[in-house]
């Protein structure tokens, strides 16, 4: 007889359900045993101070009270150094201290080296100019006097151009070189730059194209070095690379390096001021400004210049000032470390990052936006920017004398360099001797008397006092290591925690209750399981039986008890 189909499914069914395992569910109160059981083992081995005291049943509740109320009361306290211990590391990572090793001065460019007349015009020059025109205007201007802006005819200004013709051109202001013992053409040493101070000359500053990032001011143009020199990007942070070739010796690099120690070395200029051709100084008095600065810089002659007077012979001895910093301090935020690597922040006119450029940057953005323009000394932002007329005067004299709010905006913005190099000078100045100075004039060709050498006549000596210096080195005041050993220490002496006392809370509160649930669900596991497994009958044996055999397994399958002895072969 067939078995239907609809019962041999419930049978099939029933054998499977007796196959599955049966699992343990473990209750919230065997949880709470577990746990129970592990904070306790935990507190009576942890390394940590008080807990064993607190979880002790044998104390009285006044001594556990006791004990519980001091951890809180550690815990607290070292909360709060560790606190402070974060705030140093976080807001204070960088200390500036000495250089151990000391730098040669052989390594680092001789400074830039900037003069400038300070009379701002050659009377013959600009005798033929009319009261009304914009060149009179903008001369005026030059020699800082009032002008009437009414009178002016047109707003056409071309302030270079204007400033290369009236002043006074280089190669007859320096009229002797001398650099390293070796004597140079001035004219091709020293090139004009137009500044605050009007047109200047400027001898060891990078080369144009180095120095600027696309457009190239129209006094820059076509400069050629002295034959032979080897024009290079140099940087404070990178210094001079090499190149394949012996530095400084048939390819002196340019910017020149320092040549040596003493005024030998060094660089001797003769200056000649021309007093007789003054029309107007840009100060109170006739003869120089000078001023030097790093070779990736722009000058600042107006406010940092030092003054040389005629008749006299000045010794300037440098003293360089150097920033080094650390390079994995590059990880740390440059708001906290509070400097600029060198591509940290790309600059728009200037093609070298310093704080002095970005702050000059920073200003002529400041009168763009205020004015619409720019003084002719200032960077050009914009390829649109046009040159400040003379009827903006009063616009640019307002910003420029009060500049304390724009100047601390820029400062927020324009953070120091991380790699920086500066120098300042300390100035000797005698009279010169007529004897002394007839005879050098006389080897050069020179034909000055001496009472136009009183008057128009400077010699300045620059040279370094020591072949060595020390830099000032920025490193990390309290690094990860330092802070993570304090934060050790203040745990150790207030708690006697460390690394291990994790892992016992990591056993303790997941590893061993997990374990103990399992073993439990083990335990408590039918063992029928198996048994059942064994004697699981094969489907595909299930097909005919007689009709007696069916009868009675219909009535086997229907009491429950006789279930689990069921064959039904």
């Amino acid at each position: 007889m067939r078995v239907p189909r609809n019962r041999q499914k419930a049978f099939l069914a029933s054998q499977q359900n007796r196959s599955r395992p049966q699992h343990f569910r473990i209750t919230l109160s065997t949880w709470r045993r577990i746990l129970s059981r592990n904070t306790d083992e935990f507190c009576r081995n942890t390394t940590i101070h008080g807990l064993k005291y607190i979880n002790n049943s044998k104390l009285r509740s006044s001594d556990r009270l006791f004990f519980g109320i001091a951890l809180l009361v550690v815990l607290a306290l070292a909360i709060y150094l560790i606190q402070d211990a974060f705030d140093k590391w976080i807001t204070n990572p960088v200390i500036v201290g000495i250089d151990p090793e000391l730098t040669s001065i052989a390594n680092e460019p001789f400074p830039a080296v900037t003069i400038c007349n300070l009379n701002q015009a050659q009377a013959k020059r600009v005798e033929h100019l009319s009261n009304d025109s914009v060149e009179f205007a903008m001369l005026q201007l030059l020699c800082r006097r009032k002008v009437d802006v009414d009178m002016v005819k047109s707003n056409d200004s071309r302030w270079e151009e204007f400033i290369l013709n009236i002043s006074q051109p280089c190669k007859s202001m320096v009229i002797h070189c001398r650099f390293g013992a070796d004597d140079y053409e001035c004219a091709r040493l020293f090139h004009p730059i137009v500044t605050d101070e009007g047109l200047c000359c400027v001898f060891n500053m990078l080369h144009p194209r180095f120095m600027y990032r696309k457009r190239v001011p129209y006094s820059h143009r076509n400069i050629s070095l002295p034959e032979g020199f080897h024009a290079v990007n140099w940087h404070a942070e990178l210094g001079y690379r090499k190149r394949g070739f012996q530095p400084d010796g048939d390819n002196p690099l340019y910017p020149r390096r320092a040549q040596g120690t003493g005024e030998s070395l060094g660089l001797s200029l003769t200056l000649d001021v021309q007093a007789d051709a003054y029309y107007c100084s840009s100060s109170s008095s006739i003869g120089f400004k000078i001023a030097l600065h790093s070779p990736n810089e722009s000058p600042n002659v107006r406010e940092t210049g030092v003054l040389l007077a005629p008749g006299m012979e000045t010794k300037l001895r440098i003293d360089p000032t150097k920033i080094v910093t650390e390079k994995h301090l590059r990880n740390v935020d440059r708001r906290s470390r509070r400097c600029l690597f060198q591509n940290e922040l790309k600059l728009r006119w200037f093609a070298h990052y310093t704080q002095r450029n970005c702050v000059a940057e920073c200003l002529s953005g400041w009168l763009i936006r205020h004015c619409g323009c720019v003084t002719f000394y200032m960077p050009r932002l914009n390829a649109n920017d046009t040159i400040c007329p003379p009827h903006k005067r009063e616009c640019v004299e307002l910003i420029r004398f009060r500049t304390i709010v724009a100047m601390e905006s820029c400062l927020d913005e324009c953070l120091p360099s991380c790699f920086d190099l500066t120098f300042t000078a300390t100035a000797y100045s005698t009279r010169i001797s007529h004897d002394g100075f007839r005879e050098t004039s006389s080897n050069d060709g020179w034909n000055f008397t001496d009472s136009y050498v009183e008057r128009s006549v400077a010699v300045v000596n620059m040279y370094f006092k020591d072949p060595t210096f020390r830099a000032n080195k920025q490193t990390e005041f309290i690094g990860f290591s330092d802070f993570l050993s304090g934060v050790g220490g203040l745990m150790g002496l207030f708690l006697g925690f460390s690394f291990l006392s994790i892992a016992e809370c990591v056993y303790f509160a997941l590893i061993r209750p997990c374990r103990t649930c399992s073993e439990i669900r083990q335990l408590n596991q039918p063992k029928v399981h198996q048994m059942n497994l064994k004697k699981s009958p094969n489907p595909g044996n299930i097909r005919y039986i007689s009709a007696a055999n069916w009868f009675q397994a219909e009535l086997a399958y229907q009491q429950p008890n006789n279930r689990q002895h069921f064959n039904p072969a």
